[in-house]
């Protein structure tokens, strides 16, 4: 995976190279991503509790969505994943309740398992499916991006240089 910056300005208008953020492959339509920017001093207040740290990140974090250019087949990859992530949580939830309500350790164990399953699901969807961007004042650091995409996203900035 590669990494590139953008400006804020072409991600909001979509104004980027016509090449698949994820596959590489020609672009089919701009899909609105989210980019977002957290102030590293929200990490002290897990000294405080979990909860508090949740709350000063939602607050302090700083949010943009702007126009990627993805091919469909990143697109149902994207959506093949959310309709899976929320299954296996939902999955693994109600297994849990089972076990507790008829006081049956495997059902319990089945969801505690699955839940393990949908957190390294989870990650990996984060890693390899999603295209991540983080502000830095007008520009948007691009991560996890197909290589061909960077490269041509940074082409057309020394174009335009």
């Amino acid at each position: 995976m590669a990494r590139t910056i953008a400006t804020v300005v072409d991600l909001d208008t979509g104004n980027l190279p016509m090449i698949c953020a994820k596959t590489g492959q020609e672009a089919d339509l701009l899909a609105p991503v989210e980019f977002t920017n957290t102030p590293p001093w929200t990490w002290i207040l897990l000294l405080f509790g979990f909860f508090p740290w949740l709350i000063a990140r939602h607050f302090a974090t700083e949010r943009r969505v702007g126009h990627l250019p993805l091919s469909n087949t990143a697109l149902k990859r994207e959506r093949w994943c959310g309709y899976a992530f929320w299954t296996f949580l939902c999955f693994g939830l109600a297994m849990i309740v089972v076990g507790f309500l008829t006081e049956n350790a495997v059902p319990a164990q089945i969801g505690l398992g699955t839940l393990v399953g949908w957190l390294i699901f989870a990650i990996l969807e984060w890693v390899f499916v999603i295209p991540r961007g983080y502000l830095n004042g007008e520009w948007v650091q691009l991560t996890f991006v197909n290589r061909r995409f960077a490269d041509a996203v940074d082409r057309w900035y020394d174009r335009q240089a």
